[in-house]
């Protein structure tokens, strides 16, 4: 691997904050656009390209796209170490009828992922984006296996002895339960974000692609073309402390990831309250700046990747530029633990898909001092939870953070935290007789193939479905977080970023969490819905881009 050793390397991967902390960051939360592109052509360029790539995450699928058809490839990394969020995460690529679900005899068709898809994307995706994911992912796979060393396998689930699904709205018309997630195997086994981005790195190299680190893409170099368009010729970075020009003769690909870390764009654009993040501290916008400084249109600004966080935990690690953890995605769906709001109300089914579940804080109050019903909300455990999983990451030999506060009542553990104490008595009574039955007749939590699959391994409704009665019991606050942003710079089948008047801008492409494509649309399909419409437009994005002629 260029700049580290391959254990460095795979050491990243369990943790992009940890593994940084020996390289040097570079504008932590600070976007590195400038407001406007370059028009003066430099004299003499610092380095030369067909295409750059902007961005060292699933954007390498498109430099490795664009490298097998011969162009000269440069990839500029913002950090000191590469793969963004995609080395942090499970490493899961979600792509509907794909090639290893056929060869072990799992049904798909077009016609369910469209069905299902549609449905996903709520509205907020063109069908020709749809149908282009649809259509080229799984060429996608498949040129990936054929380009690097990976192993595809198919994810099963969180727990294998349970009931495995990893499509996260299984009922749903079109679902396939298990299959349209993959995984990069490492020895037969999943091998996560590390072994994906590895894999990726490994093809691109082989075929000549070279990496930069520390070099964070500042501004595009656009002129006039002949035939009177504004077309992108090239970029300014920086390296070494110092601005460098670099020429992209055949264009410039924009995978800088989304605006995670800018409190100011996400106060702009997102529909709620959603300030923490469990990605890469790299993620400020950069590529979505720079491609509205030429004149790029934007979709699906309004949309991220939803997952509720531990509020104190993530303000904490956060502030110190690093992600938040994803202990409550592994224990909001335990038996014994639910979800409310100052109420004392649940107001969700506290087991379905992360996503889906931070959609449910936004419930807007109309009356009095208006505002958010579910914010602020806490998760409350039964003492059960303590000794058989964890809390807040902990489980019960080791002590809890301070932000986990401890009572040997309800409504003792209401006043501590702020909770109406009677609404809360009231709303536990109720859920103790719902899971002592076994149905959950107010939020349906356990109905859901998906709710039972990745609640515990115990099988059936009580996976999922536990009473709330053996003290002492447990409240930490929640918030919503997210795990990436959804929105960007439109663009069209071939991963082009199209202006205001829906024209393409010459030479600039973008795909991943800098582009407006999302998952697609307004939410995703099940696990890896963020990374496989991310590597499948840079695919395309990267093939398109090394057929053109060099300016």
């Amino acid at each position: 691997m260029t700049d580290m050793t391959r254990r460095d390397f795979l050491k990243a991967g369990a943790a992009l904050a940890a593994a940084a902390a020996g390289t040097e960051l570079v504008g932590k939360f600070t976007p590195q656009a400038f407001a406007s592109p370059r028009t003066d052509i430099p004299d003499k360029w610092d380095m030369e390209a067909d295409v750059v790539v902007v961005g060292s995450g699933t954007g390498i699928t498109g430099a490795l796209a664009a490298a097998a058809q011969g162009s000269k490839v440069i990839v500029l990394e913002k950090l000191g170490i590469p793969g963004g969020s995609t080395l942090m995460s499970g490493g899961w690529v979600w792509i509907p009828n794909n090639p290893i679900m056929r060869a072990q005899g799992i049904f798909d068709s077009r016609e369910n992922a469209l069905t299902y898809v549609r449905l996903i994307a709520g509205d907020q995706s063109e069908d020709q984006i749809i149908e282009t994911f649809i259509d080229e992912g799984p060429n996608m796979v498949e040129f990936v296996g054929a380009n690097t060393p990976i192993k595809w396998g198919i994810a099963q689930g969180l727990f294998p002895a349970a009931e495995p699904c990893t499509e996260y709205h299984p009922e749903w018309p079109g679902a396939v339960p298990v299959g349209r997630s993959l995984c990069a195997l490492v020895n037969d086994q999943p091998g996560g974000g590390a072994a994906l981005i590895e894999a990726l790195m490994e093809g691109a190299q082989a075929k000549g692609v070279q990496f930069h680190y520390n070099a964070p893409a500042k501004q595009l170099i656009v002129r006039d073309n002949p035939a009177d368009e504004r077309e992108i010729v090239g970029l300014v970075a920086e390296k070494d402390g110092r601005e460098i020009c670099i020429k992209a003769s055949q264009g410039v690909l924009l995978t800088a990831g989304g605006f995670d870390c800018n409190l100011e764009m996400k106060k702009s654009f997102l529909r709620g309250p959603t300030p923490y993040f469990t990605g890469s501290m790299g993620l400020t916008g950069d590529g979505i700046l720079m491609a509205m400084a030429v004149g790029a249109d934007l979709r699906n600004m309004n949309e991220c990747y939803g997952m509720p966080v531990y509020k104190v935990e993530a303000e904490r690690k956060n502030a110190q530029g690093q992600a938040a953890s994803l202990a409550f995605l592994l224990e909001k769906s335990k038996p014994g633990a639910i979800m409310v709001n100052r109420y004392g109300e649940r107001f969700c089914n506290e087991a379905s898909d992360y996503d889906s579940l931070w959609r449910s804080f936004f419930a807007w109050e109309n009356w009095g001092m208006i505002g958010y019903r579910n914010i602020p909300s806490w998760a409350i455990y039964d003492g059960s939870v303590r000794e058989k999983y964890t809390i807040a990451g902990m489980p019960k030999d080791k002590p809890l953070p301070d932000w986990v506060k401890q009572a040997n009542s309800l409504r003792e553990l209401a006043a501590t935290v702020g909770i109406d104490p009677e609404g809360l008595e009231k709303t536990v009574l109720e859920f103790n007789q719902f899971a002592r039955n076994g149905k959950d007749a107010r939020f349906h939590r356990g109905e859901s193939l998906y709710d039972r699959a990745w609640a515990t391994p115990l099988g059936g409704i009580q996976a999922t479905l536990g009473p709330i009665e053996n003290p002492p019991f447990f409240a930490a606050e929640v918030a919503p977080g997210d795990i990436g942003t959804a929105g960007g710079a439109r663009v069209n089948q071939n991963g082009q970023v199209l202006d205001v008047f829906g024209r393409p801008i010459p030479r600039l492409y973008a795909a991943g969490n800098n582009s407006g494509v999302g998952g697609p649309g307004a939410g995703y399909g099940g696990g890896g819905g963020t990374i496989g419409p991310c590597m499948t437009f840079a695919y395309l994005a990267g093939k398109h881009a090394a057929g053109l002629a060099p300016w």
